[in-house]
């Protein structure tokens, strides 16, 4: 019995941490994301931030960055621009 013990004891102090592994994910908007890469949340029909994949406790989780999501617009000289490259 005292045998039993000890050697659980032992096997417990030599094995390794369940630690999450290198390739944490987060998932969101139906996709999966590598943690520390920033996307765009939409959360439900109107609610959209930017937030970035964080691991907190061993978990992987979503830091809101700022409300909203930057927008870029395409000037009108710009997509005249762009109108010609493609051809």
């Amino acid at each position: 019995m005292a045998f039993g013990i000890g050697f659980v004891t032992v096997a417990w102090l030599f094995t390794p941490p369940a630690f999450a592994g290198q390739d944490c994910e987060c998932l969101g908007n139906g996709k999966r994301v590598k943690e520390g890469s920033v996307i765009c949340l939409q959360i439900g029909s109107s609610q959209r931030y930017l937030a970035r994949c964080e691991r907190n406790l061993n978990n992987t989780s979503w830091k809101k960055i700022t409300d909203g999501c930057p927008v870029s617009q395409l000037t009108p000289w710009t997509a005249k621009k762009a109108a010609l490259i493609q051809g």
